[in-house]
């Protein structure tokens, strides 16, 4: 592992966004951290970003696409390990370097998940926040790495797959701090309401598909 793309989309949340940014280390056991921050239908964050000193890209969406459709814009160019989080998170001192050595403890090849503990929640997927390995990540078309017909939920396929092959494991000292209106009620915003409107879809899907035994990335799944 040579350096670690960090993907995270976002959605008029500047001051949550600068939070989780701040948290960032500019690497992890000498492996350099790439952030790209993609802007969905947001070019008021990237403006306002683009003085920002560290060294984070910025990519604006122009029309509202979802975080799924983000992601993905970004992951199909990756050729090393990906990170993915929420713009609504914290990382714990050493989490992303906790991740980095257990993804070298137990996948060394690349051919893994890891993923970071939301010590904050009483119920998360292992998928949600994760280090994905490039050898895992080749296993999905073009590097996109979220079935595209999903909006904004969509880690769950992830998991799946992950528990499928055995090649994903939740890192429990690498910790992330969640700031979701379920568990932080004073957290709710705009934006969280309006993710909630593609939510029945979403999980409308994935309960369709999950009764088919389709799994993104699986050969019987694509």
């Amino acid at each position: 592992m040579k350096q670690i793309d960090l993907i995270i989309p976002t959605r008029n949340r500047l001051q949550k966004l600068k939070r989780c940014l701040s948290s960032i280390p500019s690497s992890a056991l000498g492996i350099p951290i790439k952030v790209t921050v993609v802007c969905d239908e947001d070019p008021m964050t990237a403006y306002l970003l683009q003085a920002n000193p560290n060294s984070i890209e910025m990519v604006t969406v122009e029309n509202h696409r979802g975080s799924v459709y983000c992601r993905n814009l970004i992951s199909q160019n990756v050729t090393d390990a990906l990170l993915y989080a929420t713009d609504d998170i914290e990382f714990k001192e050493n989490a992303i370097a906790e991740a980095v050595k257990i993804m070298g403890q137990h996948f060394p090849d690349g051919d893994g998940i890891v993923g970071f503990n939301q010590i904050n929640a009483r119920k998360f997927s292992v998928a949600g926040v994760a280090l994905m390995g490039q050898k895992f990540l080749q296993r999905y078309p073009e590097r996109k790495f979220l079935f595209p017909g999903y909006f904004h939920f969509s880690c769950q396929e992830v998991e799946y797959l992950g528990k499928k092959l055995g090649n994903i494991l939740l890192a429990e000292k690498a910790e992330i701090i969640h700031y979701h209106p379920s568990f932080i009620k004073n957290e709710v915003d705009n934006t969280h309401v309006e993710a909630r409107l593609h939510r029945k879809r979403d999980r409308a899907l994935s309960n369709e598909r999950y009764e088919k035994g389709l799994i993104w990335g699986d050969d019987s799944g694509t």
